[in-house]
């Protein structure tokens, strides 16, 4: 192997915990990966990891080694993306990373045509409600809604949408139409946790301005796509995004509630890129394509 071919496996070891899940990825002999990592070291003089049977740990300089490994393997793939980028072809693969809600309601009826009109492609689709990270698990987009946390990465807005309160009728028919935020103490409200925090503090707007309400209910999960389908049979009353849910409103399987208090919580819908300065023509393609896709499904 070479000496880049050894930092992707010592990278990869890291990423996935374990040298057997590591060997698996790569489709090496685990005894192959760890005559790698046990050669690495050697030559670099320097434990990189504790490993015993049960587990594995970076050492401080291993730690150090791996940023390093990281920022270099990211070098060589821009080098190679800047190259790639006087070649109109589409080819490769595409990773993307998306939550479960997301790919649900909109993104897994739509990756069929997109591989149908560019052969040469191939998706890798990463489902998750958290919020990944695009350098070290190599994503080359990500779909995300709401506020980017992360400066360093760049964003192209698709959409704007919002976050609304709805229920469906039989809940509504059970236990009635709450009036005003306050009401909502009353009522059974789905929460989300994400990111181990769970979001039940949920902002209105009145005439004394923006305030929070703490609202409670008997069930909690930390799927969007696991709540909506909850919502959809009368389980309580929950926060969605206005895109996501536009179909069912116009059916009326869900009933919007408390328009009139909404606060001015526009959110995007964005698609999400490692910071870097080339954009490989398959990347470009597929959010133009997503980008066209989601302004006609709003229609």
């Amino acid at each position: 192997m070479s000496r880049q071919e050894d930092l992707e496996v010592f990278v990869k070891v890291v990423q996935s915990g374990s040298l057997a899940k590591a060997a698996e990825e790569l489709q090496l002999n685990p005894s192959a990966v760890s005559r790698r990592i046990s050669h690495l070291e050697k030559r670099l003089g320097v434990r990189l990891l504790n490993r015993t049977t049960r587990s594995l740990s970076l050492t401080e300089v291993g730690e150090r080694y791996l940023n390093r490994c990281l920022r270099i393997l990211e070098e060589i793939e821009e080098a190679e993306r800047e190259a790639q980028q006087h070649s109109n072809e589409l080819q490769g693969t595409l990773r993307i990373s998306c939550s479960t809600y997301f790919a649900h309601r909109f993104l897994l009826a739509k990756i069929s045509r997109f591989l149908k009109q560019n052969a040469q492609v191939s998706i890798e689709l990463m489902l998750t409600d958290d919020v990944v990270d695009l350098v070290s698990d190599r994503i080359d987009v990500a779909i995300r809604i709401g506020e980017l946390a992360d400066p360093s990465l760049v964003a192209k807005k698709l959409i704007s949408d919002r976050r609304i309160l709805c229920a469906s009728p039989q809940y509504l028919d059970r236990y009635g139409i709450p009036q005003t935020p306050d009401d909502l103490v009353h009522h059974r409200c789905l929460s989300l946790n994400a990111q181990k925090t769970t979001l039940n503090q949920w902002r209105f707007r009145d005439k004394s301005g923006l305030r929070e309400i703490q609202v409670r209910g008997n069930f909690q999960v930390n799927s969007g796509q696991a709540l909506y389908e909850v919502l959809l049979t009368g389980l309580g009353i929950g926060r969605v995004t206005q895109f996501l849910a536009h179909r069912e409103l116009a059916s009326g399987q869900l009933v919007r509630l408390l328009e009139e208090y909404e606060e001015d919580n526009e959110v995007g819908i964005y698609a999400v890129f490692p910071s870097r300065h080339y954009l490989l023509p398959k990347v470009q393609c597929f959010v133009e394509f997503l980008q066209k896709s989601l302004l006609h499904f709003c229609r």
